[in-house]
């Protein structure tokens, strides 16, 4: 039994020197950011640590390169850190497409943040991130986010609308707490799991209008927290020109008569550029979204 327990150890000892080996990171600030630049398991990862500048655009780098590496930045902020908490000036914010994570609070009470852009790959956003963005107007959500925790855009005064990717598949509780959202589009067509409920502000559920995707319906009105909202209704997704639930050929083919004055033109849903006419324009964003280059 000695013996077993001397080996117990003997093993633990080893793998921890290992892991110590194998993983490290090192503190680095290049212009106005600070990365700790990770070395784990012979692969390379940055997490962005702090924004030290004054700036009221910022674009996040997709990589810093740290003694001949190159580190793609995939964390924005971690249990540690929070980049731009309290920051006074920024207003425009745009992530990496690279970026996976951002972390608690990591834009908490950025009080001049209007329009942030989430980049194509992010696949969480952390508890409290953007918690009393007392400005922030407008959100761009890619389709690869798939949780959003809880108070992640509570009391954000002049949020009022937002449009869920159809990958969004989980939100936390009170996730819009106190934020007057008045259209919440949910591309997803499962409703999206609800950890509790999004607001204790009730006025949310009889104030915000719910547009889910053609067919489901049913699903919303009846799936915990969602059947709450009182107003939720169907709306074709972008790209869906003769509104059944799908993009394909015969969006395509319906576009091609209303350019040809076969059909009665809708402008609401087949202005794809909103430019005022439908046209050659209109016909090659659909295309794109057909084949995966435009996202919906």
């Amino acid at each position: 039994m000695r013996i077993r327990f001397i080996s117990y150890q003997l093993l633990l000892c080893v793998s921890m020197m290992m892991t110590t080996l194998s993983s490290q990171a090192v503190r680095y600030q290049r212009g106005d950011f600070v990365y700790d630049c990770n070395f784990s398991w012979h692969q390379l990862s940055a997490t962005l640590m702090q924004y030290t500048g004054t700036e009221t655009n910022v674009t996040i780098p997709s990589s810093v390169e740290y003694d001949g590496n190159i580190y793609p930045i995939l964390y924005i902020g971690d249990e540690f850190s929070k980049p731009f908490i309290d920051n006074a000036t920024v207003e425009r914010v745009s992530l990496p497409d690279c970026a996976m994570s951002i972390g608690v609070e990591a834009f908490c009470n950025c009080q001049s943040l209007r329009e942030v852009d989430l980049g194509r790959g992010l696949q969480r956003i952390g508890a409290y991130a953007f918690f009393h963005c007392l400005n922030l107007e407008h959100v761009t959500i890619h389709n690869e986010l798939t949780d959003v925790e809880e108070y992640a855009f509570a009391e954000c005064d002049q949020l009022t609308q937002l449009t869920l990717a159809r990958s969004v598949s989980h939100l936390g509780d009170y996730v819009f707490d106190h934020t007057p959202l008045k259209t919440l589009t949910v591309l997803n067509a499962m409703p999206p799991e609800c950890s509790g409920i999004m607001s204790s502000d009730t006025t949310l559920y009889s104030s915000c209008s719910v547009n889910v995707r053609i067919g489901s319906l049913s699903s919303f009105l009846s799936a915990e927290e969602w059947n709450r909202f009182e107003h939720i209704q169907e709306r074709p997704e972008f790209g869906d020109i003769n509104i059944d639930g799908s993009i394909d050929i015969q969006d395509i083919n319906s576009l091609i008569n209303m350019m040809l004055g076969r059909t009665p033109a809708d402008l609401e849903y087949c202005d794809l550029d909103q430019n005022g006419m439908i046209d050659i324009t209109d016909l090659n964003i659909l295309l794109n979204i057909m084949l995966g280059k435009t996202e919906i």
